[in-house]
């Protein structure tokens, strides 16, 4: 096992935790503590193979088809020829048989096993991970799950299908593996991470490589810790989601104390890091309060989770449902509870696909102000970026940069809307959303990632703008000196007091269109 410079692997297999990895030395925050790279199996989701190189994972590019099997894609021939040496060479006459028996591809956890088997190195590497066989074989249905896996792994691969050939392969099939919305990523080094649902790091994925980032400054000789799943999810769900995919019970302070988002955003240290933000004071002065009255509900938010899909609603009837079931967590100002964060940023998409950008702007500004911050104290947080993303790119979408257009004067709520709008330097704002975005994207990821690309493209565009000298500088002077007086004065009244007010129409947006049969905008 190889484990990268800057981390230590302590324990044994037998020990409380099992294996662990301590700092090497003192990590800050955002810093980049290791990359995992080989050996590993890094995979794209079956279903968007074709969308997918094979090799680097690129999204964002035109891949072709491998003439032998169809059944895998690639962006350019050094790609492809790096995957033929590394698995492909093998894999290829499976896929031609899967092919030949009508299938359009594997299950992507049966292809995982596949590069399991065809590569010694992975073998080699996959014994030394820590198994979940005994918590299979004691839930009857994935053990018979993960024997079918194994069995069709065998079938494709012509080999005899004899019980202990099965059993090795289901030994193979339930090791630590990360399985993530794009696909699978598995590494021994990697997996000796343990998890806490207060996490003091987190893992990012680009191409074959994964990215261990510092979340709050880890001292030398501390344990890293990852969170596996969600945790800002309600303690009954985070456990349930640990017990079904993990097969444990998490014992973290967050679980064991059974700490809200704001109780956990009030502990987390370093958060004069927020000063670059849009929340530069995150107001945690009266959340023990909130923390009460969340405790005072917690039968009811259970209640809420039962009756709601765990996936995030997109569509209005799934966004109206979980809107109403909320109101409890509406009624007591909890927004950062879920699933009240879900529901809104589904909204927010609901409005980008009717093309209103205006109400989607405003629930992403609430987001953005309200929710984001408590869910993910650090500014650095990737899905905390995701959202600032989403706000800027809104900002493309709802009018002239100069503001100059003249609305509606209707009291509406789409015209007071359209009235804040157009009173609003929206230029200004993107410039600082965009600056905020460029500056912390980095420490979220890396300069490899995209939202960081496109977001740097953008803002230098904006920057480029004739006739904005003045409020340009200010916000470069912000963004490297955010305690300047002149400059922390603009960015309040030209950034922070303009998002607060499109965030304000937010809960009358939501309330106006999902919490009755027929919204401001129709059953579409």
């Amino acid at each position: 096992m190889i484990i990268p410079d800057g981390l230590r692997l302590n324990g044994t297999s037998f020990s409380p935790r099992g294996r662990f990895l301590t700092a090497g030395r003192t990590f800050e925050p955002g810093e980049l503590i290791a990359h995992f790279t080989t050996p590993s199996i890094a995979l794209p989701d079956s279903p968007s193979l074709s969308l997918t190189c094979s090799y680097c994972l690129r999204t964002d590019t035109t891949v072709r088809a491998c003439t032998g099997c169809r059944g895998t894609y690639y962006c350019s021939a050094p790609c492809q020829k790096a995957d033929w040496g590394l698995v492909h060479k093998a894999e290829c006459k499976v896929f031609k048989r899967v092919k030949s028996e009508g299938h359009d591809f594997l299950p992507t956890p049966v292809r995982a096993l596949l590069h399991v088997l065809l590569r010694a190195d992975m073998r080699n590497a996959a014994s030394e991970l820590e198994g979940h066989v005994e918590a299979f074989r004691k839930d009857g249905g994935e053990w018979k799950n993960a024997e079918l896996q194994a069995m069709g792994a065998l079938h494709y691969l012509e080999l005899e299908m004899t019980q202990k050939r099965i059993s090795e392969a289901v030994e193979l099939g339930c090791k630590d593996e990360d399985i993530g919305q794009t696909g699978v990523f598995v590494n021994p080094a990697l997996a000796m991470l343990n998890h806490s649902c207060v996490p003091n790091a987190f893992v990012q994925f680009s191409g074959r490589k994964a990215i261990l980032r510092a979340n709050i400054t880890i001292e030398e000789g501390q344990e890293v810790v990852i969170s596996y799943i969600n945790s800002s999810l309600y303690r009954s769900r985070r456990q349930q989601a640990l017990r079904e995919q993990y097969h444990f019970s998490c014992t973290c302070l967050r679980c064991s104390d059974d700490l809200d988002v704001y109780q956990v955003a009030k502990i987390y240290p370093d958060g004069k890091l927020n000063n670059l933000s849009l929340k530069p004071d995150l107001e945690l002065s009266d959340k023990p309060a909130i923390a009460t009255s969340v405790k005072s509900i917690h039968t009811q938010i259970d209640k809420i989770y039962a009756a709601v899909s765990s996936d995030p609603p997109v569509e209005l009837a799934a966004i109206r449902k979980h809107w109403q079931l909320c109101g409890p967590l509406r009624k007591a100002n909890l927004f950062a509870i879920e699933p009240l964060p879900q529901t809104m940023a589904g909204a927010s998409i609901y409005f980008v696909k009717l093309g209103n950008f205006p109400f989607s702007l405003a629930v992403s500004c609430f987001l953005a102000v309200h929710i984001d911050p408590f869910t993910n104290p650090m500014p650095f947080g990737p899905s905390r970026i995701k959202g600032l993303q989403m706000v800027a790119n809104l900002l493309s979408n709802t009018g002239p940069m100069s503001g100059s257009e003249t609305p509606s004067s209707d009291n509406s709520l789409n015209g007071r809307v359209a009235q804040a709008l157009s009173k609003m330097d929206q230029a200004t704002i993107a410039q600082a959303v965009l600056a905020i975005i460029a500056h912390w994207a980095p420490f979220a990821h890396s300069k490899e990632w995209q939202i960081y690309r496109d977001a740097s493209m953008q803002l230098n565009d904006i920057e480029d703008l004739p006739g904005r000298g003045k409020e340009r500088d200010l916000v470069k002077l912000w963004v490297t000196t955010p305690d300047d007086v002149e400059a922390a004065m603009f960015f309040d009244y030209a950034v922070l007091k303009p998002v607060r007010k499109l965030a304000g129409f937010a809960l009358e947006i939501m309330d106006a269109e999902f919490s009755g049969k027929q919204g401001l905008l129709g059953d579409r």
